[in-house]
């Protein structure tokens, strides 16, 4: 899993059927600054820290094959210690 910042929203000008107009959004690792686009199932706004599941656990909770990385959690905060 990937702890990251939305940094904006994706458009596809075409997709793959399994999509079937996900909404999409830019999310950028807060370890490594890589950016990864994900299927976004909360409605996150740039801006929100958010939970991303990535590989199988992204496919398993959108039932979607197709799918790497969905957000998963909005963060509220954590211990950065």
């Amino acid at each position: 899993m990937i702890l990251g910042e939305v940094v904006g929203r994706v458009w596809s000008e075409r997709e793959v059927d399994g999509l079937g107009g996900a909404r999409m959004v830019m999310v950028r690792d807060q370890d490594s600054g890589a950016q990864r686009v994900a299927v976004d199932l909360l409605d996150a706004g740039t801006g929100t820290t958010v939970l991303v599941a990535t590989d199988e656990a992204a496919a398993a909770v959108t039932g979607r094959r197709c799918v790497d990385a969905a957000v998963i959690a909005l963060v509220a905060g954590w211990d950065g210690s």
